[in-house]
């Protein structure tokens, strides 16, 4: 079946022009999916598929993806985006190709660093309210994180509602600037990075 499906994506890429074709598939609640091959739009210039994981406290939510990529979010390309603070982990991985069929197969799952690095950052996750965490805590940073996140907003983890979030914790440099989540939603916020304080 796949096959076919391959074959009628092809027969339409060379009706319509020479479009990108790439697999399109998103699933929570497994590390890999497959779907049907998508022509692409004529600005697209390549393929992605990646995987968020979304860990609270012990339940671990995956969500796995594979797409036409859109153009604005290319410097997201071959870049690991994590947070973590006491309670909450988010892990985004994204690899991009640039021909026909490129982003099939499995998907890549990343390691997770848990090796403290000598930083720290103000601790906090509620879904309480649009209060902020009023106790002062710390976390310490682990991997590759040297930068602080501050976030304030609405937003739902896939398959829950939506609730009013304050996060603060360690991310990755570059969290901010490559902002753009999969499986997790976000809405109306306020997101913030500094560098991280030496323990």
């Amino acid at each position: 079946m796949r096959a076919f499906l391959a074959a009628v994506a092809m027969f339409q890429a060379l009706i319509t022009g020479d479009c990108l074709l790439c697999e399109q598939c998103f699933t929570t609640g497994t590390a890999q999916c497959s779907g049907i091959f998508k022509q692409c739009s004529p600005d697209v210039t390549h393929c992605v598929k990646g995987i968020e994981n979304s860990t609270l406290g012990s339940e671990v939510t995956l969500t796995a993806f594979k797409d036409c990529l859109d153009p604005s979010h290319k410097a997201t390309c071959g870049r690991k985006s994590s947070l973590k603070t006491s309670v909450l982990s988010l892990i985004i991985s994204r690899t991009c190709c640039d021909s026909d069929f490129c982003n099939g197969g499995d998907i890549q799952v990343p390691a997770v660093d848990e090796i403290p690095n000598g930083y720290k950052c103000e601790d906090c996750f509620t879904s309480q309210s649009a209060d902020t965490c009023t106790e002062a805590a710390e976390v310490q940073c682990t991997g590759e994180h040297n930068t602080c996140l501050s976030f304030t907003g609405t937003g739902s983890r896939p398959g829950e509602g939506v609730y009013h979030y304050t996060v603060k914790g360690c991310v990755t440099q570059d969290y901010c600037q490559l902002f753009y989540l999969v499986g997790t939603q976000t809405y109306t916020y306020d997101l913030q990075c500094s560098p991280a304080k030496k323990l």
